[in-house]
């Protein structure tokens, strides 16, 4: 036998063994799965229950990206479903309209989860979150995008939870009887209407969590001085990374944390980036993730995919490609604790903090 061929065969037994003897390191791919097994991971916006409600309506947007069965390939435990209505006129007929969309929209993912109850099922709190994973199964929280929905019938609030409903985005894009949108041209109520405030004390009240997302600057800011508990921004990024009125200033990041809050990074183009789509990628997501860590911490950031709803980049088109953010930001040098807390710890720390909150009312 030539040295080389020697010296090939005996480094190769020497791996071997210490392989068997569970001494190499694991490869990245190991560590992402290990890190999954071990931790919650929760997307908190997707946009699914439209298409699956309403499955005859043409969408501008790519859709597919959303499913149990590509949550359980992707290695995601939980998301937020949201009853999406767009904005209408604020009369009776645009209000019953809007509450129309909602309602069938959560009477039909609620449908969803039945029929696919071996796959996934609906979480009401942490607790059902855990229990699915113990299960092997997806779980889907619900939420609503945009209060349009509310009408100026405070009541409604109510009849959103008891429909399993655990946050709630004031608006989308344009004003409502709650709130200002960030997109809208004027303003009708400088922020929150009196209205709107008073939905914020019944969320409160209730246990659901108030997402600002969409919501205008000074909605933002009042929300946040005006809940109780800590407040989501759902699906936003950085406004000085990307200058377009749906991102969240330095002012606004620093106030939702200073409130135990939490700023969730999209995965889309249209928030992360000028370049093209096809160009913007998995580093374009950590570089908005880097931010709000930087400026804020680590304990104040997380994923908001937008899934159904324009979400996707290059590397992560749909929900079965989220392994490879927990994938990037190893390679970015975050700790597994961090990466818990990125992925779910600091959602379910506000799901407690909300539910606490509740309890003193």
């Amino acid at each position: 036998m030539r040295e080389k061929d020697y010296l090939y065969s005996m480094k190769l037994l020497f791996l071997i063994c210490l392989a068997v003897q569970g001494f190499l390191p694991d490869s990245l791919d190991e560590r992402v799965d290990k890190l999954h097994d071990s931790i919650i991971s929760i997307d908190t916006h997707n946009d699914f229950a439209m298409s699956l409600a309403f499955p005859e309506r043409r969408s501008t947007v790519a859709k597919g990206q959303v499913s149990f069965e590509l949550m359980k390939e992707g290695r995601l435990d939980a998301a937020f479903f949201a009853a999406y209505q767009g904005q209408g006129p604020c009369s009776e007929a645009g209000r019953e309209k809007a509450k129309y969309l909602a309602d069938s929209m959560l009477r039909t993912l609620h449908r969803y989860a039945r029929e696919n109850r071996e796959l996934g099922g609906i979480a009401y709190c942490p607790e059902d979150i855990r229990k699915l994973k113990k299960q092997g199964k997806a779980a889907m929280l619900l939420s609503i995008e945009n209060a349009y929905c509310l009408g100026e019938d405070l009541s409604l609030v109510e009849h959103y939870y008891n429909m399993g409903v655990r946050m709630i985005g004031l608006t989308h894009n344009g004003n409502n009887d709650v709130a200002d949108s960030c997109i809208d041209s004027l303003e009708r109520h400088g922020g929150l209407s009196p209205f709107g405030f008073r939905v914020i004390e019944e969320m409160n009240r209730l246990g659901m969590i108030v997402d600002v997302s969409h919501a205008s600057r000074k909605t933002c800011l009042q929300a946040v001085k005006a809940s109780n508990a800590p407040i989501i921004a759902s699906h936003s990024c950085v406004f000085n990374l990307k200058e377009i009125p749906r991102n969240l200033t330095d002012q606004e990041i620093l106030a939702i944390a200073a409130k135990g809050g939490l700023v969730q990074i999209s995965i889309g183009r249209y928030f992360l980036s000028f370049l093209p789509k096809e160009q913007v990628g998995l580093s374009h997501l950590i570089e908005h993730i880097n931010y709000v860590v930087n400026l804020a911490g680590v304990d104040h950031v997380g994923i908001g995919s937008d899934f159904d709803g324009g979400g996707g980049i290059d590397g992560v088109e749909n929900m079965g490609k989220m392994k490879a953010i927990t994938r990037a930001l190893l390679e970015e040098g975050y700790t597994p604790e961090d990466i818990a807390k990125i992925w779910g710890g600091n959602v379910i720390r506000v799901l407690d903090a909300v539910r606490a909150n509740a309890r003193s009312f």
